[in-house]
């Protein structure tokens, strides 16, 4: 009758359910990678919130997203920022090659390799196009043009995400000319420091210079959709393989924080004694046993002692006070029936 779920992801389900009770009902379907992320998520409101309303309002579109790019600070950041919808445009690119972010990520590429030989650095640079990288160019797209971006995707009625081509139409015409000055301006409002390639580029908007030179401003464009992509891959890897990296980690400890996860550990096991049952089936599955063995024997090692302690006080203490009590109990009922004995000798005395 145990559940079969492993250790760590059970272990992280009861966390969650601690840290976001009022998630706990939503979160008891998912899977153990969501619980993981939505845990990393506690300490922000915000984001578990947006988080949610994406599951809630795309459903395994925003559960793919968020198991990818979840653990990447520019994905949370337009998460919080543009909420529940800013999974559209990364859905998209992610399963869409799009001819012009084909070209974007060709163009960074090229210059991160001049860069390199005019720097002299060394570096390696991963060229491949695909789907993830297409999902951080998004995310990266997004950051940068916010709300004109993301007004460009739509849910149809069949349920797929579609790209408005007449609102990316406008919306890269106004960019072209006027980008400059909102960047500048936004910038301004904000706080943020102007650079003097901020202000040279707001000029150029204002002077509505020919198209070539506004073709130069692709390569920055291409820079900014470039995220790093060893990072990133890294903690995605980081996600998908491993809820708790525990042998690993544990082998690293020092002795103290060795026996303070130790005893940790068996506090929550004896709060949550169904996480018995998932080391049992982590134990047959790293031994290839059948998932009821090896609970069982994990159940019988921790009932043991148990038995032990019933044993012996059933041989030591219960025996020897049963064979005490024995004759005392025949001494009262000896006396019970002579009573009701002497009872029915008057009783029937009297009618006589």
């Amino acid at each position: 009758m145990a559940s079969h779920e492993p250790f760590e992801s059970k272990l992280v389900r009861l966390e969650v359910q601690q840290a976001l009770p009022s998630l706990e009902a939503s979160l008891q379907q998912e899977t153990p990678e969501l619980n993981a992320l939505f845990l990393s998520y506690a300490d922000d409101q915000a984001l578990w919130m947006s988080a949610s309303l994406a599951i809630l309002r795309h459903g395994d579109r925003a559960r793919d997203v968020l198991v990818e790019y979840g653990l990447l600070s520019d994905f949370q950041r337009v998460l919080v920022r543009y909420g529940a919808d800013a999974i559209l445009p990364i859905s998209y690119f992610r399963s869409h090659d799009v001819a012009t972010l084909r070209a974007q990520h060709w163009v960074g590429e090229r210059y991160q390799q001049v860069s390199r030989w005019w720097s002299d650095e060394e570096g390696e640079s991963d060229s491949a196009f695909t789907p993830y990288r297409r999902g951080q160019m998004g995310i990266a797209l997004l950051d940068a043009n916010g709300h004109a971006l993301l007004n460009q995707f739509v849910v149809s009625e069949q349920g797929e995400v579609e790209w408005l081509q007449g609102e990316r139409l406008v919306a890269g015409l106004g960019d072209f000319f006027t980008s400059g000055l909102r960047d500048l301006e936004s910038q301004w409002r904000r706080g943020d420091d102007i650079g003097a390639a901020d202000l040279g580029w707001a000029g150029v908007d204002l002077l509505v210079m020919a198209s070539t030179v506004k073709v130069l401003r692709a390569g920055r464009a291409a820079r900014a959709a470039r995220v790093g992509s060893v990072e990133a891959q890294g903690a995605r890897a980081g996600l998908r393989q491993g809820l708790l990296a525990t042998s690993g980690r544990f082998a690293t400890l020092p002795r103290m924080a060795k026996v303070a996860a130790v005893a940790g550990t068996a506090y929550v096991v004896v709060r949550h004694p169904s996480l018995v049952s998932a080391i049992g089936a982590n134990l047959s599955t790293w031994l290839g046993w059948p998932v009821w063995l090896g609970q069982f024997l994990i159940w019988l090692i921790v009932l043991l002692p148990i038995l032990f302690i019933a044993r012996f006080i059933y041989c030591w203490l219960l025996t020897p006070l049963l064979w005490l009590l024995v004759p005392l109990i025949r001494v009262c009922f000896r006396a019970t029936n002579n009573q009701l004995a002497k009872r029915t000798k008057s009783q029937t005395s009297d009618i006589n």
